[in-house]
């Protein structure tokens, strides 16, 4: 049987990609929970459901505090180094005093071949002051921003011999949208986002020369080569 180029080169490639699957993880399940918010005294903690919630400053009207709450995914096959859905964020972004400007975020996935891995996050709030130009797109005086301090969880797990750790990679304001770098929410009412991450390879440290570095100086020291460095 003969093959074109492009068959001979397609069927290599498959073979390859066959031999060579790409490393995979099963999530059974994720949740989060939060820390203490800086920036303000007053703040509370409850969980609605399945999802949990932290509420903070004295509320300016009968709307409540304002707050951040997360909720989980179920099953999920996960690619390593693809992104995947890590639960939905809301925001209630109700007129307060006293707003919180950060808040640490634990997101926990459970795994069906490893144990569950805890990562940290702090997520940033810029609670604007609703008066003067709007720093976002408002359609109510003004809109306030969700992002986050660090974008790689605060530890690292092994698996399969390789090291792995969580990244936050963006939100979705539907499971179907574009990914984007902060969660702008309006004024006065309960905005939601998705939080999606990755699972990314953490690079060993090298912690000798090259190889190639090695070979060099020793060449030079061989030789009897001499060389003066004048600081400028």
């Amino acid at each position: 049987m003969r093959l074109t180029i492009s068959a001979a080169i397609i069927s290599i490639a498959t073979a390859i990609a066959s031999a060579n699957p790409a490393a995979a993880l099963t999530l059974l399940n994720s949740s989060g929970s939060w820390g203490t918010p800086s920036g303000t005294p007053f703040y509370g903690f409850q969980t609605v459901g399945a999802e949990n919630q932290v509420r903070w400053g004295i509320p300016a009207s009968e709307a409540g505090p304002s707050g951040l709450g997360f909720t989980g995914v179920g099953a999920t096959p996960i690619t390593l180094g693809s992104i995947f859905q890590l639960g939905a964020l809301r925001h209630f972004n109700n007129p307060i005093y006293d707003a919180a400007n950060s808040v640490g975020l634990s997101v926990t996935l459970d795994f069906a071949e490893i144990a569950d891995e805890i990562f940290n996050f702090t997520m940033n709030i810029d609670e604007t002051t609703n008066s003067g130009t709007c720093s976002y797109f408002s359609v109510t005086p003004c809109a306030d921003k969700i992002s986050w301090n660090n974008a790689l969880g605060d530890r690292s797990f092994s698996y399969d011999g390789k090291e792995y750790t969580l990244e936050l990679s963006g939100f979705k304001l539907s499971p179907d949208g574009e990914l984007v770098s902060d969660f702008i929410s309006q004024e006065g009412g309960t905005s939601e986002a998705y939080l999606y991450g990755r699972i990314r390879e953490v690079p060993e440290e090298r912690s000798t020369p090259e190889p190639s570095l090695m070979f060099g100086l020793a060449g030079f020291a061989a030789l009897g080569l001499r060389r003066r460095w004048v600081n400028s």
